[in-house]
């Protein structure tokens, strides 16, 4: 078997991890899921409602605070 020569050993050093990168980016980005679908119907999002509870403890605070 031939022996690589020092400028070939660095070409190879130099390649191997660019090549590497490259395999594992193109992986990622072939295999990314779409979140985009023309499909997809646009739901309103309902407005939060705060619970009794928390009312009534706003309500005790801004009283409270007040005075």
């Amino acid at each position: 078997m031939k022996k690589l020569n020092e400028s070939q050993n660095e070409a190879l050093n130099t390649f191997m991890p660019v090549a590497l990168f490259l395999v594992v980016m193109l992986y990622f980005i072939s295999t990314r899921p779409n979140y985009i679908q023309e499909d997809k119907i646009i739901q309103d999002i309902p407005e939060h409602v705060q619970s009794k509870v928390l009312d009534a403890y706003g309500e005790l605070i801004t009283k409270h605070s007040a005075k």
